[in-house]
């Protein structure tokens, strides 16, 4: 799985041509473009490894999206860019464009960063977070990072304390997109959702710190937690509706176990 250490692959895994057999859409493969590999998953270039950076320096890149072909490369930290604790390093990525020659591949930086859409009804919370210098430092670390998730995802945010509606964040993306943009690092919203370390369960003086940078803005939280239940025990990296799913196959469990043993028991008496 890519990347490989030290860019050493498995036999057979780079083609010296491109592939004519269907069978390869559905394999991982690499092929070489002079000194570069260029990986490839369901028939798509995802990943490159020994690429020509804009400063003549060869490097790795990826392509954020599998549907779309934006590619970027990391600034910093290099070695664990491609880990999966690159959100909370955090790493700074640059977008661009992946050139592809016959005999090599070249990174074009493009000096922009990636944008999001955010939803409308929060624009004037989304504007006040996104201007804060305090709320980016905060984004910046695990800790803070972790406590503005599961502030936008269980809080509701008033002007006043006694206003009769509020601003929320309905969903994991919404709030992604926002912490992405919040830290300005060029990351989009599935790096946040797949960071791991990222859930509902900050330290309570971590929520509490949170609760006082919005108060500052502004912004209060209008929703009513009961005392010592500041975070709450879901887990945003769960898809939505595992829960209920494991909960429908532990009763099907239950029930064919409670099922078999009545058979069983039938059986035994009837052979008696």
């Amino acid at each position: 799985m890519w990347p490989f250490e030290n860019d050493e692959y498995p036999e057979g895994y780079v083609l010296s041509e491109a592939p004519g057999q269907p069978k390869y859409r559905w394999s991982d493969y690499g092929q070489r473009h002079g000194a570069a590999v260029l990986h490839h998953r369901f028939g798509r270039p995802y990943a490159a490894d020994n690429v020509r950076l804009p400063d003549g320096s060869r490097g790795r890149a990826h392509a954020a999206h599998l549907d779309r072909q934006d590619w970027r490369r990391p600034l910093n930290d290099h070695e664990r860019a491609w880990s999966s604790a690159a959100t909370a390093i955090p790493i700074r990525w640059r977008w661009g464009t992946l050139v592809v020659t016959p005999d090599d591949l070249v990174f074009e930086d493009d000096q922009s960063l990636p944008s999001f859409e955010l939803a409308e009804r929060n624009a004037q919370l989304n504007h006040d977070l996104c201007q804060s210098a305090e709320i980016k430092r905060l984004a910046l670390t695990m800790e803070g990072c972790n406590a503005l998730y599961g502030s936008l995802l269980l809080g509701l945010w008033g002007r006043s304390r006694d206003a009769e509606e509020g601003t929320s964040y309905s969903s994991r993306k919404e709030a992604a997109k926002l912490l992405a943009k919040i830290r300005g690092l060029g990351e989009t919203h599935y790096d946040i959702k797949g960071a791991r370390w990222l859930n509902y369960r900050a330290y309570p003086s971590e929520l509490q710190s949170v609760s006082h940078h919005f108060e500052r803005l502004g912004w209060y939280d209008l929703t009513e937690k009961p005392a010592g239940n500041t975070a709450a025990d879901e887990r945003p990296y769960e898809p939505d509706g595992l829960r209920e799913l494991m909960r429908r196959l532990t009763l099907f469990l239950v029930a064919s176990m409670v099922a078999l043993f009545i058979l069983l028991a039938a059986m035994a008496v009837t052979t008696k």
